[in-house]
């Protein structure tokens, strides 16, 4: 984990078009919506870009961490956006249902097919939503039992 913006800028500016010019959009879309939150490089099943990180642990309080709200992941063929954020005793992602076109449901994130039919307020909100959660820190909530 690297609390440096020029790492993440140069993680961007390393990938070849046009996922390039798609994540810093979704970035730059990202950084506006919530601009008081630190972004941050993470390393999970490769580079990360994690925005508002908070502290964490689990419930026994044996392990700790660092983690994010709002995530942004290239990967090979989508861009993942990942949300912390908690709505109806499931993550917030799981209730979306417009402003993600192309996108699959994943259970923290959506796999973004196409970047070109994805909402900019739809990502503000995501952004917001999640940043409102955790700015104040870490809150551990309940699954819904299936």
């Amino acid at each position: 984990m690297t609390d440096d913006l020029a790492a993440v800028q140069a993680h961007i500016d390393s990938l070849p078009e046009p996922r390039r010019s798609q994540m810093q959009h979704l970035h730059d879309v990202i950084t506006a919506a919530i601009p008081d939150a630190d972004v941050t490089m993470f390393d999970y099943s490769g580079p990360l870009i994690g925005y508002g990180t908070y502290d964490y642990s689990n419930s026994k309080g044996d392990r700790t961490g660092r983690w994010f709200s709002v995530g942004l992941a290239n990967r090979k063929g989508y861009i993942s956006l990942y949300s912390m954020a908690q709505r109806d005793g499931g993550y917030y992602v799981e209730t979306l249902t417009e402003g993600f076109g192309g996108a699959k449901t994943g259970r923290s994130c959506l796999n973004i097919t196409k970047p070109e039919l994805v909402d900019d307020d739809a990502v503000r909100n995501l952004a917001r939503e999640s940043w409102d959660q955790y700015s104040g820190g870490f809150a551990r909530f309940e699954r819904k039992k299936a």
